[in-house]
C-alpha cells in the first residue's frame, strides 16, 4: 500500500479544500430538507436536516483544523528564517 507525503506547506490546503466540500454538502442537505418539508416527508427532512448539521459540524472542526495546520506551518517557516 502506498503511503502519500503531503508537504506541510500543503497540508493545511487538503484540509481547507475538504471543509469546503463538507460545508457544500451540508448545505445541499439542508436545501433538501426544506424541499422535504414542503411536500409533507416530515421523517426524511428530519434526517436530511439532521445529516446538514452534522456535515456543518464537520465542516467548522475541518476549518479550525486547518488554521491550526497553517499557523504551524508559518510558525515552523518563521523558526527556520
Amino acid at each position: 500500500m502506498a503511503r502519500f507525503r503531503v508537504s506541510v506547506e500543503v497540508r493545511w490546503l487538503v484540509y481547507l479544500v475538504i471543509s469546503l466540500v463538507l460545508l457544500i454538502a451540508s448545505g445541499l442537505f439542508l436545501l433538501w430538507s426544506i424541499s422535504y418539508m414542503e411536500r409533507g416527508f416530515i421523517a426524511t427532512s428530519l434526517l436530511s436536516a439532521l445529516i446538514g448539521f452534522t456535515l456543518l459540524s464537520s465542516s467548522l472542526y475541518a476549518l479550525r483544523l486547518s488554521a491550526y495546520v497553517y499557523s504551524l506551518s508559518k510558525g515552523v517557516e518563521s523558526e527556520g528564517k
